[in-house]
């Protein structure tokens, strides 16, 4: 079931109109924010460069500094040019891109395409002007798991 829409706007407003946020298993450097129809190809048939993105079809394949981790990401959906995420640290991952969602539903999911949250209903298929954004590296002392205390944070943005 579709979590939230992108309709959510208020007539006259402009920025930010919806955000939602998930943790997501990263294996081997990788995650994507994917076009969750059943008959999309594989998103991960071609793989960005370290710390970039690279939209491929209906997916949007980040790649983190850090093999393995529970990333924080949250994708924000803007009715206008974004403004650059509020955190110190932050820093742009590649160049802004277009991407297009033609079953208007997406979702985070891991290298096995397992999802990270739940799906997303866009309003419009699109397209979307892409920015993603990484934080620095945090440690989270409570991850009884060695392999993921450390993790890093992550904005997609999503504008038209």
């Amino acid at each position: 079931m579709a979590q939230t829409k992108f309709d959510k706007q208020v007539e006259g407003t402009v920025g930010l109109v919806d955000s939602f946020d998930a943790v997501v298993l990263v294996e081997r450097h990788l995650f994507a924010l994917i076009d969750n129809d059943p008959g999309n190809e594989e998103p991960f048939a071609r793989v960005p460069g370290s710390s970039a993105f690279l939209v491929d079809e209906d997916s949007v394949v980040v790649a983190s500094d850090l093999e393995d981790q529970l990333a924080r990401v949250r994708v924000e959906l803007w009715d206008s040019a974004p403004d650059e995420p509020t955190a110190d640290g932050f820093r742009a991952i590649g160049e802004a891109a277009s991407v297009s969602f033609e079953s208007r539903r997406i979702q985070l999911v891991n290298v096995m395409r397992e999802p990270a949250g739940s799906e997303y209903a866009l309003t419009s298929p699109g397209p979307y002007r892409v920015c993603v954004w990484a934080g620095p590296q945090e440690e989270d002392a409570r991850e009884e798991l060695e392999a993921y205390r450390f993790f890093e944070r992550f904005v997609i943005q999503l504008s038209p």
